[in-house]
């Protein structure tokens, strides 16, 4: 019995990796040719594996691109929830997540390049991203420190900037502190003060570390 669970678990670790390969594979491909190429081929040519395997994890294309989806909006939240969640008021946390979101496409542009490509609908339709998000937004209206009644418009203000700061990024636009004053014009917009909102945007939030079993850490293998 030992045997057969000890084979058990080295089999499904092994589709974990696989999957995992093959994610990362897809997030590089559709960073630079979006989401309507079709890109199986040379997504199993940089992953490594052969054609009947991929098919045993993704049946076409378009099924491959929603999962790459899925997963950079799932992590992008595991990513920059920590920092948020050391703040206690909602403009901070809304704040540290558009400065560690922005820095996150610093640090790997290939997720900027994918956003771009993709469609901001990756981020703006992804349930944990609007999870995530809207907590903070309910919390800063709850407390009146946001002065939006309208929660979509309110999410629109946030996601909606990001989005068109990580193409600011790629085009290298941008000065040294184009996140925290990005984040500053966020909070503006809610109806945070201009000196409340820099105080907020510039508070010390932390720095990223990628682990190399991240999605967005394609130079980890």
């Amino acid at each position: 019995m030992v045997n057969v669970n000890h084979r058990t678990r080295v089999a499904q670790e092994r589709r974990e990796k696989t999957r995992a390969r093959l994610l990362k594979s897809a997030l590089l491909v559709f960073s630079k040719h979006g989401a309507d190429a079709k890109v199986i081929d040379q997504i199993i040519s940089l992953a490594g594996v052969a054609r009947g395997t991929f098919y045993n994890y993704f049946r076409n294309n378009e099924e491959l691109f929603a999962a790459v989806a899925a997963e950079s909006a799932d992590e992008i939240i595991r990513i920059v929830q920590p920092f948020v969640d050391q703040f206690k008021d909602p403009g901070a946390r809304v704040a540290c997540g558009v400065r560690m979101v922005i820095d996150l496409a610093r640090l790997r542009p290939v997720l900027a390049e994918f956003v771009v490509r993709g469609g901001p609908s990756i981020l703006s339709k992804s349930a944990v991203v609007a999870d995530a998000v809207m907590r903070d937004i309910r919390d800063g209206i709850a407390t009146r420190r946001f002065n939006v009644a309208n929660e979509r418009l309110a999410f629109d203000l946030i996601v909606g900037p990001v989005i068109m700061g990580f193409n600011a990024t790629l085009a290298k636009r941008v000065s040294e502190n184009y996140p925290q004053e990005l984040a500053r014009s966020v909070l503006q917009s809610l109806g945070v003060s201009r000196t409340m909102a820099g105080r907020f945007a510039y508070q010390e939030c932390g720095e990223i570390v990628l682990s190399q079993d991240s999605l967005l850490d394609t130079q980890g293998g």
